[in-house]
């Protein structure tokens, strides 16, 4: 598969990322990607998947963000598949194997999901971006998910706290509605706990502070 061994291709995987991703802002930065990739490799575990395809999962969720539209620089003319295939194609041999990673890393988006917007002709049926989808999705819940949100509302869009709110609460109802492991719905659940709290914790704040 690589001319590297495994985890030498994840390291350098890693610091390209890394590397592509330091003006990104803290709602959509490396750690980012990696919470994604090790979510993603445990709900693979929990599908028993086969140690090929964790290894690809872990290289698609390190680079699923690289030349995120919110991102992009607008003088760059490059799509995220050449990006990727221009930095793997010295590295792995098998150019199938590549095309997977790379056709899974620019598909993991909510977005392109919901509005069926796939830069690739992509199965439905495929367990390695379900893992990452899960994983990109569960990292939108819980503390974390809510920081992010605050972190991208403010820096990038200059939302105030209401119009924050109002896409926590309309992004989780799309996201809890997406999932599609069994991991991915246990643990999903318990951290859509962690956001209904908050934001009805957050309605009542507001309710006696206006009486």
């Amino acid at each position: 598969m690589s001319i590297l061994n495994k985890q030498e291709l994840l390291r350098r995987t890693e610091e390209f990322a890394k590397d592509y991703m330091k003006t990104y802002d803290d709602s959509h930065s490396f750690e980012h990607v990696v919470r994604v990739k090790n979510m993603a490799t445990k709900i693979a575990l929990s599908e028993n998947l086969s140690e090929e395809q964790i290894f690809i999962i872990q290289l698609a969720a390190l680079t699923h963000d690289i030349n995120d539209s919110k991102y992009k620089d607008v003088d760059i003319d490059e799509t995220q598949q050449n990006i990727l295939r221009k930095f793997f194609d010295n590295l792995i041999e098998d150019k199938d194997i590549l095309e997977t990673i790379i056709n899974i890393s620019c598909n993991v988006s909510l977005s392109v999901e919901l509005f069926n917007n796939y830069n690739y002709n992509l199965c439905n049926n495929c367990i390695e971006l379900d893992c990452i989808r899960d994983a990109d999705r569960i990292d939108s819940l819980g503390s974390i998910g809510i920081s992010r949100y605050f972190t991208y509302g403010i820096i990038k869009k200059n939302s105030n706290i209401n119009d924050i709110i109002d896409n926590i609460e309309k992004r989780t109802s799309k996201i809890m509605n997406s999932i599609k492991t069994n991991m991915g719905k246990n643990i999903s659940y318990e951290k859509y706990k962690i956001i209904k709290m908050f934001i009805d914790d957050y309605y009542n704040t507001m309710q006696v502070s206006s009486i």
